[in-house]
């Protein structure tokens, strides 16, 4: 783990422990690659899919961003269907190039980036608050409520990601974050293991204030996709975000002046990846973006903050 690396911490700001407890962690060494075994879903865990996923329907319709709302309707995700890897696989790959891969759990960052690089995003088969995530840590103390379960489950990957990946634009996007990962996992500039871990966690930051728990303005076009209007200033394309009716409604709060509890500041991309963050909290701050093209060029004009020579 890039965490055991610290000499250039100090240069990062919000520098927070990441609440991970007992949650095993996968890495190029174990089995990490699994086949989805849809026959063995059980009646709870659709119960508590279709719980997440109707609480959800009407703040995401109002409150996401175009490119979700569109991946959600051409996915076709619903409320009373588990989803079914080898169904939807093939949908994303025809809009975007991706393909999903099943995985056993959390992926460590060497894992995670050189699978985006290839265009594979890990999704993991088990849902917060059933009988197989506790099975899995038995022994273990780990949170698993409705809000929060430290392990990326079925209904993060799938509510919260999987949408974006029918959009070709997010996609180019993603596998090119993924890339910057695998070059700076790769060394080429001989900066040893500390400048890379660095710079792995500044990509790191760079993904988690962005597309996992980052807001935009609010886009004119937007409303016209929805059945009911937006009425804050801003929209959420973060999937850490989307995957979480507490987080959602945070956000909201802060946004319409009815909650201080989290700053939402202008994304400086310079500010963003070196600002740490927290697993297991809902977010004290989040990084508004003009638009996602606007994110994308932030991305791309800023290639050399991810190779931070000391």
């Amino acid at each position: 783990m890039i965490d055991s690396y610290t000499k250039y911490d100090h240069l990062f700001n919000h520098v927070l422990p990441n609440a991970m407890g007992d949650i095993k962690i996968f890495s190029n060494e174990d089995d990490y690659l699994i086949e989805q075994n849809y026959d063995a879903v059980t009646g709870k865990e659709l119960i508590v899919w279709k719980r997440l996923f109707e609480k959800l329907v009407e703040p995401l319709n109002r409150y996401s961003s175009m490119q979700y709302l569109d991946g959600l309707s051409t996915l076709g995700l619903t409320a009373n269907e588990w989803p079914n890897f080898s169904e939807l696989s093939p949908r994303i790959r025809d809009a975007s190039g991706w393909e999903m891969t099943p995985v056993a759990g959390f992926l460590d960052e060497i894992l995670f980036f050189e699978l985006n690089s290839q265009r594979k995003f890990p999704v993991t088969d088990i849902i917060r608050q059933s009988e197989r995530l506790e099975e899995k840590y038995t022994g273990h103390s780990i949170a698993n409520t409705d809000e929060y379960t430290p392990e990326p489950d079925i209904f993060h990957d799938i509510r919260g990601h999987a949408p974006f990946l029918m959009n070709k634009a997010f996609g180019d996007f993603l596998a090119d974050v993924g890339k910057v990962g695998h070059e700076i996992l790769m060394d080429e500039r001989s900066l040893g293991a500390e400048l890379v871990a660095h710079n792995l966690k500044r990509l790191q930051n760079f993904a988690w204030w962005s597309y996992e728990f980052g807001i935009m303005k609010k886009q004119a076009e937007s409303d016209d996709r929805r059945s009911c209007s937006n009425d804050m200033e801003h929209e959420i394309y973060g999937s850490g975000i989307l995957s979480g009716y507490d987080e959602v409604m945070n956000v909201v709060a802060c946004s319409q002046g009815e909650s201080d509890f989290s700053q939402l500041l202008p994304f400086d991309i310079q500010q963003v990846v070196m600002t740490r963050f927290d697993f297991s909290e809902i977010q004290d701050r989040y990084f508004v973006i003009d638009s996602m093209e606007r994110l994308y060029a932030d991305f791309y004009d800023n290639q050399e903050l991810f190779f931070f020579e000391g």
